[in-house]
Parts: C-alpha cells; structure tokens; sequence
C-alpha cells in the first residue's frame, strides 16, 4: 500500500476486507429482564409484542414487529419513566405471553416481578388482574413471616394480622388429635412397610400436648450414615432450633437399607415415607399442614426425589447437596412446593452444575422447582466467591412457594459457618424458610 502525501504533508492509507459472519441464533426462547431492559431470545421468526400499561389499565407504550427474525432483541423499560413509578408490561412471542410487573425506586434501581396470569387489553385498556398480581412479605422479629397477595395497585387497603413465633393459625389437625400418648412415644422402632422391616427414630416433644397440632419434620440421612446419626445431631440442629424458640416439633428420621443404609430402594422407600406419615397422623396431633424434610447428601437425594411427588403432603424441603441422578425418581408432578437447597462450589459429586446437556445438577434441581412455583427464571444464579455464604431467593414466585438457594466455598456438608462466627448458616436458615409456614 503507497499514498502521495498531499501539498499540507497529510496521507491516508486503507484496506477494506469483507467478511460473512455466521448468524447467531439463541438455543432457546427466553423472555428476560436486567439492568431495566427487556430481552428476546428468538430460536425462529415470530411475531413480537411489548406493551406497557400503567396501574389503571391505561395503554402508555406499545411496540409491534409482526416478523422478528430469530435472534436477540432489547426494549429500555427504564427510558419510559412517566409521572408514576409502576409500570405493568405485557410481552408477547408468538402465542406465549408473559406479564411483569416493574417498580422503580427511589435509589434509582427498580423491583420486577414476573407473573403467570393471562391478561388481554379490554377497549384499549388492561384488564384487571383477576389473580394476585404481587405481594407483600411482612417480616418482624419474634413474629412468622407472613406473605400476603395484592390483587390490586390502586386503592387497596390491606388489615394484616401477624402470629408470634410460637403461635400456631391456619393448622391441619390430624385424626391423632385429642389421642393420648399410648405405644408410640420418643425412641426407636420398627415398621413392616412394603413387605420389609424398616426402622425409624421418633422424637416427640416431653411436653406433648395431644390436642396441639405440631409441625413433623422428616430428616434424612446421608450415604453411609443412620437414622442415630441424625438424631445425635439433633436432626440436623433443627430440634435446637425448636427447643429455644419454645416451637416444639415432632421429628422422624428413617434409617435406610443396605451395608451403607442408602436410598436406593426406589418406591420402596417413598412408600416407607407414606407409612411413616401415615403413622405419626393418626397416633399423634400433626399440623398436616406443616410437614417438612431435610437431608444432607443422599439424604437430600431422597428429599428431592420426594418433593416431586409429595407436594400434597410436604410443605416445604430443604436439601444440602442435591442431585437429580444416582437414585430413582419419579415422575414430576409438577405441583408447587416451597424448596430451598444449599451446596458447596467446590463440591466434587453433587456438583452445581454436574451435565450441562442433561441438565443434571443443584442447578436444575432448583430450575424444576422454579418452573413449577411460577417464579422468574434468572439469566444467571449467583454462588458464592468466599468461604462467607451467599442466599439468593428466586422472585415472582406464587405466593407461599419460594425457591432459595445458598452456596459457599468449599465441598457441600449440613454444618457450615460463616468466618468469624460460630453458628450453623445452613442449620439457622432452614429454621427461618421453615418458619414461614
């Protein structure tokens, strides 16, 4: 390449190359929103829609391409800020529609909120969300959490009642109710349960009121422990938890079977789950509402597997390293359940993400469980970067159907602290999403 300078001493010198570069198409359909900007992921050409209403119903912006091409699109919500801060947006690809709703604050972030509700404009106007369109968490020290739904933006007054910690509203009482203490006290025994002798170890309040439902919390053991280890450990330090908040609950811990006592009996062992369920109902005053399980490792194998279809029966699970392979599952009901799940990002077997292409992994354990509570799917899961754990809760869940998850350096066990204190994160944070219900 040569150039004459000109009569001022400037030169120039280019070169144009052309270039085809291979179109980038998304691997799946996605509707997302960070940093107040809405997101497309197109897998084919279709048909997209954004609307933006105020709380009214009134439309203030409305966007139309009646072909996109496969590919990513963007839509600023931020940039469309009017006199009030909420913004109700209805997105649109194809025939799938998705609602959200978006606050923003003071601080100059904002709040979102996806919901699953199916709304269409009536007369050029929102319609009114018949469903609950948000909620709002009332939290207070020495008091339950309490989540309470909105169905309304405008002019709705709200008359909250919250319960002390110890209080007990809104039970299930058990057919044991009102029955006194016979054969079936603390210790441990045995159940014929699918044909074989299981043994289980019950611990039961030395105070037990029978005509008082109590919350029945299941722990699980892990691979090569027992249903005594459990105990000794105060099931999971849960019973401590109980014992100094004066809020007594019942707890079974099963033993499983086999030289190292697994969770590998498939059906089996959901049956043994349902027969000692059966049990503790009719011989003692369950709150059936307020059914719970726990387990560290295979144990929290087993929780998982039975969070997929014993929604009916338990509340809530929280599982310490899960996985979604290794032992028997069923088939996913896809009923909602309240889940939360702990592991450790150093963690060499029940890995984070252990199949990406399988989806096997604590990840989609926690991705199941969110798609089934409704919740917003993240564009990315926060984990922890020190031994200092890291909680992220899933938004837009239903109402009463949280997803949490925490992480911390290190390899996944039921007894972590934080640097510099001496008490079980995993342990005190169980407690409190138990709590809630």
């Amino acid at each position: 390449m040569k150039d004459t300078t000109g009569v001022d001493g400037n030169f120039l010198f280019t070169k144009n190359t052309s270039a085809t570069l291979p179109a980038i198409v998304p691997q799946m359909e996605e509707i997302s929103v960070s940093n107040g900007v809405m997101q497309f992921n197109l897998k084919t050409s279709s048909p997209l829609t954004i609307e933006l209403f105020d709380v009214k119903g009134n439309l203030l912006k409305k966007e139309v391409l009646k072909k996109a091409g496969a590919g990513a699109y963007l839509f600023n919500i931020a940039k469309h800020y009017y006199a009030t801060n909420l913004f109700i947006v209805k997105a649109s690809v194809d025939n799938h529609d998705v609602l959200f709703s978006y606050v923003t604050l003071n601080n100059g972030s904002y709040l979102i909120n996806r919901h699953t509700a199916d709304i269409s404009p009536v007369s050029g106007r929102q319609a009114q969300i018949a469903a609950s369109v948000d909620t709002i968490t009332i939290t207070a020290t020495g008091y339950k959490t309490k989540i309470v739904p909105v169905t309304s933006y405008e002019n709705q007054q709200l008359n909250i009642t919250i319960d002390s910690a110890g209080a007990v509203s809104g039970t299930g009482r058990s057919s044991g109710c009102g029955k006194s203490l016979s054969d079936l006290k603390s210790g441990t025994y045995t159940i014929n349960s699918a044909g074989l002798s299981r043994e289980y170890i019950i611990d039961i309040p030395a105070n037990y009121d029978p005509n008082k439902p109590y919350r029945l919390i299941f722990a699980m053991h892990w691979y090569g422990g027992s249903m005594q280890a459990v105990a000794n450990d105060k099931f999971y330090s849960l019973k401590t938890y109980a014992d100094n908040d004066n809020a007594p609950c019942i707890f079974i811990a099963p033993n499983g079977t086999g030289a190292t006592r697994g969770w590998d009996l498939a059906e089996k062992d959901h049956i043994l789950f349902d027969d000692l369920y059966k049990l503790a109902t009719e011989k003692l005053c369950i709150d059936t509402k307020r059914v719970f399980s726990c387990g560290f490792s295979f144990g929290a194998l087993f929780t998982y597997s039975l969070s997929l279809s014993r929604q009916d029966v338990l509340r809530a699970v929280a599982c310490y390293g899960p996985a979604n392979w290794n032992i028997w599952f069923p088939e996913n009901t896809h009923k909602p359940i309240a889940f939360y799940a702990t592991t450790g990002t150093n963690e060499p077997n029940t890995k984070f993400i252990y199949d990406e292409a399988n989806k096997l992994g604590v990840k989609y354990c926690l991705l199941q469980h969110a798609e089934d509570n409704g919740c917003t799917m993240p564009a990315n899961i926060p984990q922890a970067t020190s031994k200092q754990h890291v909680s992220t809760e899933f938004p837009g869940c239903k109402p009463g159907y949280p997803v949490k998850f925490s992480s911390f350096q290190g390899q996944t066990s039921y007894n972590e602290t934080d640097p510099g204190s001496n008490v079980n994160w995993i342990a005190a944070e169980t407690w409190e999403f138990f709590n809630r219900f």
